[in-house]
């Protein structure tokens, strides 16, 4: 009876244990896939680790890089959805909040950038100024915070002014060749910023640790 009781207590922790660790070796897969910027891939696996996923905890983790690798596939406006989504952080994801709100602001700005219709574009805008004032709000050092709400700003003010009286020959072409600058101008800054330090942009979750290191942008989430 001894031999049984200590089998059946095995049984009993070993199932949870396997769930565990089936949970982590997807984890690592998925942060492979992102690694190597096989994002397509990444999602789908992130996207089979929050289905299979037990802990809350984890999830948040999860949740928030599917939104990383959805961005870097140029799906602003579901990444936006999910850096946005109704999560119950706790104190000590206080730091995850403000990333995900920082990126939530970036995907709104790109978003804004591919609309095409004015009213649309000037929505979008909005809602990413108030996501970077939320951040500098929190922390009126964040550089990066700074220096994309005055990008985000300024196109905004752009955009917003009232269009010139109209004139003879080919002002309104040069005015539409103009406001085509502009965009293009806010979209190649955003993304060269993106291509310079990546890891800048999609500020990621850092890894945990015994002793917390002096958290740095260029740490990624895993």
């Amino acid at each position: 009876m001894i031999t049984l009781s200590v089998l059946l207590l095995f049984v009993a922790f070993t199932s949870p244990l396997q769930e565990v660790l089936e949970e982590y070796r997807m984890k690592l897969k998925a942060d492979a896939l992102y690694e190597a910027r096989a994002y397509n891939r990444a999602e789908q696996a992130y996207r089979n680790l929050l289905q299979a996923g037990s802990e809350p905890k984890g999830a948040v983790a999860s949740r928030y890089n599917l939104a990383c690798a959805l961005y870097m596939q140029g799906k602003y406006s579901d990444a936006a959805t999910l850096f946005a989504h109704k999560t119950v952080y706790t104190p000590k994801q206080q730091t995850i909040a403000r990333k995900a709100l920082f990126n939530e602001g970036n995907a709104l700005a790109m978003s804004a950038i591919a609309a095409s219709e004015k009213n649309r574009k000037t929505e979008l805008f909005r809602r990413s100024l108030a996501r970077f004032k939320s951040v500098l709000l929190s922390d009126p050092d964040d550089g990066d915070a700074k220096i994309n709400y005055e990008i985000v700003r300024r196109y905004l003010r752009d955009i917003e002014k009232p269009p010139p009286p109209p004139s003879s020959g080919s002002g309104s072409l040069d005015n539409a060749k103009s406001d085509q600058g502009i965009g293009s101008d806010v979209a190649s800054r955003i993304l060269e910023k993106a291509q310079q330090d990546e890891s800048s942009l999609m500020r990621q979750i850092p890894r945990s640790s015994k002793a917390p290191a002096k958290e740095s942008r260029n740490n990624r989430d895993w």
